[in-house]
């Protein structure tokens, strides 16, 4: 099992709420939706690959609860409105950190 593969959700995992996050390095993105599992402190996986925002594809850095210059995702809004689990964590080149 690799590291990557340890770190973040099951999908069995119940969703109690979501949080919009925008990114710590250009608010004037989209934000994206974070699904936690006690609480709304307590993120532990995006609704969208793109939410992974650090450059090894495995983290994220967001201000919580606000929304991006250019609103939130759509994959995420759509993800969350069907109730799918967050997404795994992979490996994706980014222009940031």
């Amino acid at each position: 099992m690799s590291k990557r593969s340890k770190l973040y959700y099951s999908p069995k995992t119940k969703v109690h709420s979501y949080i919009d996050g925008a990114d710590r390095n250009d608010r004037h993105l989209v934000s994206h939706i974070y699904a936690t599992k006690n609480g709304p402190m307590d993120p532990f996986a995006p609704m969208c690959v793109r939410g992974w925002n650090r450059s090894d594809g495995t983290g994220f850095s967001i201000f919580r609860g606000n929304i991006g210059g250019a609103g939130t995702c759509l994959t995420c809004l759509r993800r969350a409105r069907l109730r799918l689990p967050p997404v795994k964590s992979r490996y994706r080149k980014t222009r940031w950190i």
